[in-house]
C-alpha cells in the first residue's frame, strides 16, 4: 500500500514509518545509502532521510513498470521494469543523466552487480551481462523458462527458477530442483548443486568463505558452499510461517542477520547471535529530543510568571495585546563612550582611531545594579551601583539568575547547575581556555580522577575566614576554608610516617593557598586515602576507570549517601591522628576543639542508670513520621528537627550482664557542651524523608505568600503612591524584584543555648533576647541528580572577608608590593567582601545567598549542613635537607659497608644551604604508569583522549645551579611505591625497571613520596629558581605548586609562538654540541642539560638587542634547521 516501515535491534523495535506513495501503490524495492531510504513503486521513486522525512522524489512519464534499481557508480541509481528502458538517475541534482535503450524482449526484473557485470534478470528467464559503464549488452545466459531469483559474487553466478511443463501456460511452471551456478570469467556453466529443498531465494553470505543461502517459499532454508554438496547432515532450518508463505528475503550487510517477510504481513529474523550486527559500522538510531512535561501551575500563586503558561496560536488579536500606537520598536540606547578615548582620538578620512585604554575587555560592558531609595516617601529614584572587584566577578543580574533559578524548578532537571566535563587536547593536557572560561578566582579541583567524588568537601573544607599564621589562631570557622582547620593540618607533620592523611590533606590546602585559578589534583591526597583499609571496608574507595563514574562515585552508588559517610570518616580520622593541644586534663585533638560536642548518654536498664560522655563530630538529621491520609501537615521548624536529633531517645535491648539477659534498655543523649562547628547529615535516603522536607518547604512558601499579600494589602490602606524616575536611566537596569525577599525552610542562622538543667534550646530566630551562641549557615553540599550521567556534587560556600583580605595579600606579595613580614596589613586593606560561591569541581562562580539554602528536591538534593559559631604555616627548616637514609632493605645493608660509594648525589653541605631568594637549582622526574590512556578513535582519522594517563613520579633529581659544585645533585630519590605499575616507561624513565621502587629488594636509593615533597616544597619557600625542561608536566604529577616567577622552563625559553615546542636532546645538540638521551633517558643528565641551555639563554639576551636579535634571528635559524633535519638529531 506504498508504505514503509523500519526496525531496528534485535528485538526489532518499530523505528520509522512513512508513506511514499499518494495512490497506494506497492513498494517494489527498497535501498538506502547514507543517511537516506530510497523506496520504488511503479512510477515513481521517494527519497527520504532515515528519520522518514522526505527529501525529494522523482518522476518520469517513461517509467510506468518500474520494478528494480540497484545503486550504480557514485551516488547514481539505477531504474528498471517490464518496460524496454534503463534510467540512470543522479541523486545529488535528482536528474536523469542517461536513458538506455533495450531491444526487443529485454526487461529487467532483478539487478545484481559484480566488478566485472552489471547482471539483469529478466522477465523471460535470462540473465543479461551488461557493460557497467555503457550498459551495452555482453552476453546472454539462458537459465531457466522464468527466474525466481539469482546472485552473483566475484566469478560465480548462481541462478533459481521455473521450468516449463507439457502446456506453455505459467501454471504448468515449476520450480527448478537445481542450483544452476555459472563461470562469469569463461562465461560457461558448471555443475549445478542439488538442492533438498525447492529453491525459491538465493543469497551469496561471503565472510571468511563463500556461502550461498537457498531459500524455499515454504520456509525451509539451508547454507551451503558453492563447490559442496548436500547430504545428509547438512542442516535445514524452518521458519515459523503459520501456514503462510515466503514472499521475500534480504541479509544484512554484515551478514549476521536473515530477514524473512511472508505472505501474512510477518517480519522473521534469524541470527546465530544474540545481539548481531546489521551494519559493519553501525551507529545509534537518532530519536528525538523528549519534551519534559510542565509542572502544575497554581493559578492563585501571585509570584508566577504569566509568560510560562503556553498560549494556544491565535490569528485574532487577544484582549492582552497592547495598541500598535504604543508598539513602537525603540533601538536600545548605546553605552557613553569612555572620555578617555575621546580625548586621545584622532580623526583620519571622517574615522577615529584612539589607543585602548585597556580599562575592560572587549563586548563587556560595567554591570550596573538597580538598589532603591527609601528616604523619600512620596518619591522612589533608582541608584546604580558598579561592582568594584574586577572584570573576573562580574555577577550575573538577579532577572537573569531567577529566570535560571525558575527554568530548572519547572523543568525538573538540573539544567541551572550542569556537571562541566573536561575537556583534553591530542596532548592530554587541559585546554587553557575552558580553564580560565570557568574558574578566575579561585583554584578548581579535577574531577577525572578515581574517587574525585569528595572535591565538593575538600573545597568546603578549604575556604577560610581568619587571618593568621603559626601563633595563634580562633578557632571559629570548614576543611580548607575552615581557617583553624586549615592553618592546624598546614603546621601539622610526620615524617616518619609514609602514609598520612591530615599531613597530605596539609599540602593540598597548601597549594590551594597559593593558587589563585586554575585546576589542582587532590592525587596525592587521594593515594593515601586509597591505602586505609578501613575506607575500602566502608565502599568509600571506588575502583571504576570509566570517567563519567569518577566523580559521581561508581555506576550504583548514592551519591548523597556516600559523602556524608565520607565527611564522617575524614573527621574520624583526622581526630585519630592529630592530637596536639593537652587542654586540662583531657587530650583533645584540633578536630575534636573544632567540631567535637561533648555527649552525655544516660542508659536506663533494668532500673539501674549509666551514664557516660561520649564526643560526636556531626548529627544525622532524623525527621518526624508523615501525617496521616485525611489529616493536614503540621508546619515543623527546622530548629525542632535539628533539637530532636541530638538530643534522642532510643528505646531497644541490651544485653545485662547482671541477669545475664537481654534487658529493655532506653537510651538518652544530652548536650553538654556546644560545638564550634555543627555539621549535619540531611539523611535524606528514605521516600518518607523527602516527602516531609519537600512538605515543610510548600507550608513555609505558602506561609511566606500570606505575609506578602497582608503587607502588600496594607500599603494599598494606606494610599503610599510610588514613582520610579526612569527618564535619566541608562541602558542595562534590572527591574526584577529582590529575591532576598523569598525564604526558605532552612534558616540561616541557628541560636542555640544549653539550659541550668542541661536542656538544649535550639531556636531560629532570637525572639526573647537571652544569651544564644549564634551559629551562621557556612557551607551546603548538594546532590546534583541527574539520571544520564548519575548526577555530581556541588557546594556552596560563604568566603568571609577574612579569605578575601588574605588574598590580596598574597596578590601585593606576588606584585612585590609588600613583604612577608607585614603580618598585619590585610586588617588595613580595607576588604570587607562576603560572598556565596559555588564550587562544581573546576567550575566556580558567585550565586545569591538564597541559592544555597534553595532546594529543589526532583534534582537538588541537600546531603551536608555546616554551622559555624560567629564568636571563634607549614614550618618547614633546613634540616629536611640533611642526608637520609634509604628505605630499601637492600640498599641498608650495602651503605655501612661502602659509605657513599654508590651513592648518585651528594647532599647539600651546611654552607650551601639557601639563606636568600633567587638559588638557582635544576629539577628533572621521571615517571611510571599506574593506568594506561584511554582514548576513542574518529571515524575521520582523529584522535581524542577520554582521560589521559595516570603517572606516578618515580624518580626526582634536583642538582646545584651554581656555586664550586654547580651541576652536582644534591636530591636523587627513586620514590617507593606499593601501587601496581602497568608500565615503566624503561626508555624514558632512566632506565626504571620492576623492583627498582620496591623497599624489599631495590638497590636504589629509596625514599618515600612525601620525604621528597617535603625537600621540594622547602626550597620553593626559600625561594629557589627551578630550571628544567617540561616543569608543569614535572610539578603536574609530583602535585606540587610552584609560583611563576621561580620557573625557568627551558621548553618555554627556545619557543616561538604557535610553533612547536622543542625537545632538550635537540637543543643540547644544537646550542651546546652536546647529544645526550641516546640509549634512554637519565635525570641527572637531563637536569644539567637544562641547567646549561638556561646558561646559554641568559649568554644570548644580556641585553635588549641581543635580546631583540635572540627572537628574531637566532629562533627562526633554529626552527629552520629543526625543519630541515625533521627535528632529528644527525647520528
Amino acid at each position: 500500500q506504498g508504505h514503509v516501515t523500519s526496525y531496528y535491534g534485535p528485538t526489532m523495535q518499530k523505528y520509522t514509518s512513512f508513506q511514499i506513495h499518494p495512490q497506494l501503490h506497492p513498494v517494489v524495492e527498497v535501498l538506502t545509502f547514507g543517511d537516506k531510504v530510497l523506496g520504488l513503486t511503479k512510477d515513481r521513486l521517494q527519497c527520504h532521510i532515515k528519520r522518514g522525512i522526505p527529501s525529494f522524489n522523482f518522476k518520469d512519464p517513461a517509467m510506468t513498470e518500474a520494478q528494480c534499481m540497484a545503486m550504480w557508480k557514485d551516488n547514481h541509481v539505477l531504474i528498471g521494469g517490464k518496460n524496454d528502458l534503463l534510467i540512470d538517475l543522479d541523486l545529488k541534482t535528482n536528474s536523469v543523466c542517461n536513458r538506455a535503450q533495450l531491444g526487443g524482449n529485454e526487461t529487467t526484473a532483478i539487478f545484481r552487480k559484480t566488478s566485472r557485470y552489471l547482471c539483469c534478470g529478466g522477465f523471460n528467464g535470462k540473465v543479461m551481462l551488461r557493460d557497467p559503464e555503457s550498459l551495452k549488452l555482453q552476453h546472454t545466459l539462458d537459465a531457466h523458462s522464468g527466474i525466481s531469483d539469482f546472485d552473483a559474487s566475484g566469478h560465480l553466478l548462481v541462478t533459481c527458477g521455473f521450468s516449463q511443463r507439457p502446456g506453455n501456460e505459467p501454471q504448468n511452471w515449476s520450480l527448478d530442483r537445481f542450483v544452476k551456478v555459472y563461470d562469469l570469467r569463461m562465461l560457461r556453466s558448471l555443475t549445478p548443486i542439488q538442492s533438498v529443498v525447492q529453491p525459491s531465494f538465493l543469497r551469496f553470505m561471503s565472510t571468511y568463505t563463500r556461502r550461498m543461502l537457498v531459500v524455499s517459499q515454504s520456509g525451509q532454508f539451508l547454507l551451503l558452499e558453492d563447490n559442496a554438496l548436500v547430504t545428509p547432515s547438512t542442516p535445514i532450518y524452518q521458519a515459523n510461517l503459520l501456514g503462510t508463505t515466503i514472499i521475500n528475503t534480504d541479509t544484512s550487510s554484515s551478514m549476521q542477520a536473515i530477514a524473512f517477510a511472508d505472505s501474512g504481513g510477518l517480519l522473521h529474523l534469524w541470527s546465530a547471535s544474540a545481539t548481531p550486527n546489521f551494519n559493519k559500522f553501525q551507529k545509534e538510531p537518532d530519536f528525538p529530543a523528549m519534551l519534559d512535561p510542565l509542572d502544575p501551575i497554581n493559578i492563585e500563586d501571585e509570584n508566577t510568571p504569566l509568560s510560562i503558561i503556553p498560549m494556544p496560536y491565535c490569528q485574532k488579536s487577544l484582549f492582552s495585546d497592547w495598541p500598535k500606537q504604543q508598539c513602537i520598536p525603540v533601538s536600545r540606547r548605546p553605552p557613553p563612550i569612555d572620555p578617555e578615548l575621546l580625548r586621545t582620538m584622532k580623526v583620519v578620512h571622517g574615522i577615529g582611531y584612539a589607543p585602548n585604554p585597556g580599562s575592560r575587555r572587549r563586548n563587556q560592558v560595567n554591570p550596573l545594579t538597580p538598589t532603591i531609595d527609601y528616604s523619600k516617601p512620596g518619591k522612589i529614584r533608582k541608584k546604580l551601583t558598579t561592582s568594584l572587584h574586577g572584570p573576573q566577578e562580574v555577577q550575573k543580574g538577579r532577572f537573569f539568575k531567577e529566570f535560571e533559578s525558575n527554568f530548572g524548578e519547572i523543568k525538573g532537571t538540573n539544567s541551572a547547575i550542569p556537571k562541566v566535563t573536561f575537556k583534553y587536547s591530542k596532548l592530554g593536557e587541559e585546554e587553557n581556555e575552558m580553564i580560565q572560561h570557568y574558574n578566575r578566582t579561585f583554584a578548581g579541583m579535577e574531577a577525572n580522577i578515581p574517587n574525585a567524588y569528595c572535591n565538593c568537601m575538600l573545597q568546603v573544607c578549604s575556604v577560610g575566614g581568619v587571618f593568621g599564621g603559626a601563633q595563634g589562631y580562633q578557632l571559629t570557622q570548614v576543611l580548607y576554608f575552615i581557617e583553624p582547620l586549615r592553618c592546624g593540618l598546614q603546621s601539622h607533620h610526620n615524617l616518619n610516617k609514609e602514609i598520612d592523611l591530615s599531613e597530605e590533606l596539609g599540602f593540598l590546602f597548601h597549594m590551594q593557598d597559593c593558587a589563585t585559578s586554575g585546576v589542582l589534583q587532590a592525587s596525592n591526597f587521594l593515594r593515601a586515602f586509597r591505602t586505609i583499609p578501613e575506607a575500602t571496608a566502608l565502599g568509600l574507595v571506588q575502583n571504576s576507570s570509566k570517567s563519567e563514574q569518577m566523580a559521581t562515585g561508581g555506576a550504583n552508588t548514592n551519591l548523597g549517601h556516600l559523602i556524608q559517610n565520607w565527611a564522617r570518616f575524614i573527621l574520624q580520622q583526622i581526630h585519630t591522628v592529630n592530637y596536639d593541644v593537652i587542654i586540662g586534663f583531657y587530650e583533645r585533638s584540633l578536630v575534636e576543639r573544632l567540631f567535637g560536642s561533648e555527649m552525655g548518654n544516660t542508659l536506663f536498664r533494668n532500673g539501674r542508670t549509666t551514664t557516660r560522655k561520649t564526643t560526636q563530630f556531626l548529627f544525622n538529621l532524623n525527621f518526624p513520621p508523615l501525617a496521616k491520609p485525611g489529616e493536614a501537615p503540621t508546619p515543623v521548624p527546622f530548629s525542632s528537627i535539628v533539637k530532636q536529633s541530638i538530643c534522642s531517645q532510643v528505646n531497644t535491648k541490651s544485653w545485662d550482664a547482671v541477669t545475664e539477659t537481654y534487658q529493655p534498655m532506653v537510651q538518652t543523649k544530652k548536650m553538654t557542651l556546644l560545638p564550634d562547628i555543627l555539621v549535619l547529615n540531611c539523611s535524606l535516603l528514605r521516600e518518607e524523608d523527602m516527602q516531609f522536607w519537600k512538605k515543610q518547604m510548600e507550608q513555609k512558601a505558602a506561609s511566606d505568600s500570606q505575609q506578602r499579600a497582608s503587607f502588600k494589602e496594607q500599603q494599598r490602606s494606606t494610599c503610599f503612591v510610588v514613582t520610579i524616575l526612569l527618564d535619566s536611566l541608562p541602558e542595562g537596569l534590572d527591574f526584577s524584584f529582590d529575591k532576598s525577599s523569598t525564604t526558605s525552610w532552612l534558616p540561616h542562622h541557628l541560636f542555640m543555648a544549653l539550659g541550668g538543667d542541661g536542656e538544649l534550646v535550639v531556636k531560629s530566630y532570637n525572639d526573647d533576647g537571652k544569651p544564644y551562641i549564634e551559629y551562621e549557615l557556612f557551607a551546603t553540599v548538594a546532590h546534583i541528580d541527574d539520571p544520564r550521567t548519575g548526577g555530581n556534587l556541588v557546594a556552596h560556600v560563604n568566603v568571609g572577608e577574612k579569605y578575601h583580605q588574605r588574598k590580596e595579600f598574597s596578590k601585593l606579595i606576588t606584585m612585590n608590593l609588600i613583604t612577608h613580614f607585614m603580618v598585619d596589613l590585610p586588617i588595613f586593606l580595607g576588604v570587607t567582601h562576603t560572598q556565596w560561591y559555588l564550587f562544581n569541581d573546576f567550575q566556580i562562580s558567585a550565586v545569591d545567598k538564597e541559592d544555597s539554602v534553595t532546594f529543589d528536591l526532583k534534582w537538588k538534593i541537600p546531603c551536608i549542613l555546616v554551622y559555624k559559631r560567629l564568636d571563634i604555616d607549614f614550618p618547614l627548616t633546613s634540616d629536611i635537607l640533611l642526608p637520609t637514609p634509604s628505605i630499601s632493605k637492600r640498599r641498608r645493608n650495602l651503605e655501612p659497608m661502602s659509605p657513599g660509594s654508590s651513592m648518585t648525589f651528594t647532599p647539600l653541605m651546611p654552607d650551601e644551604l639557601p639563606t636568600c631568594e633567587g638559588v638557582l637549582v635544576a629539577l628533572d622526574a621521571e615517571f611510571v604508569t599506574l593506568k594506561a590512556e584511554e582514548a576513542e578513535l574518529h571515524s575521520d582519522g582523529t584522535r581524542s583522549t577520554i582521560k589521559p594517563s595516570h603517572l606516578l613520579a618515580a624518580r626526582i633529581t634536583v642538582v646545584r645551579g651554581e656555586g664550586a659544585n654547580e651541576g652536582v645533585p644534591f636530591i636523587d630519590d627513586y620514590i617507593s611505591t606499593q601501587e601496581q605499575v602497568v608500565d615503566y616507561l624503561t626508555k624514558f624513565s632512566g632506565g626504571i625497571k620492576p623492583g627498582d621502587l620496591d623497599a624489599s629488594v631495590s638497590s636504589k636509593h629509596l625514599a618515600t613520596l612525601k620525604l621528597t615533597y617535603c625537600k621540594l616544597r622547602y626550597l620553593i619557600q626559600c625561594g629557589c629558581i627551578i630550571v628544567g625542561h617540561g616543569l608543569s608536566k614535572d610539578f603536574k604529577v609530583i602535585n606540587i605548586y610552584v609560583p611563576e616567577k621561580q620557573i625557568r622552563d627551558t621548553v618555554h625559553l627556545f619557543h616561538m609562538p604557535r610553533k612547536r615546542f622543542i625537545s632538550l636532546r635537540f637543543l643540547s645538540w644544537y646550542f651546546l654540541c652536546e647529544k645526550i638521551q641516546k640509549d634512554m633517558h637519565d635525570s641527572i643528565e637531563d637536569a644539567r642539560t637544562a641547567l646549561k641551555l638556561y646558561k646559554k639563554y641568559l649568554e644570548l639576551t644580556k641585553d635588549e638587542t641581543e635580546m631583540t636579535d635572540f627572537r628574531q634571528n637566532v629562533l627562526k635559524q633554529l626552527y629552520a634547521e629543526g625543519r630541515r633535519l625533521e627535528w632529528k638529531v644527525p647520528e
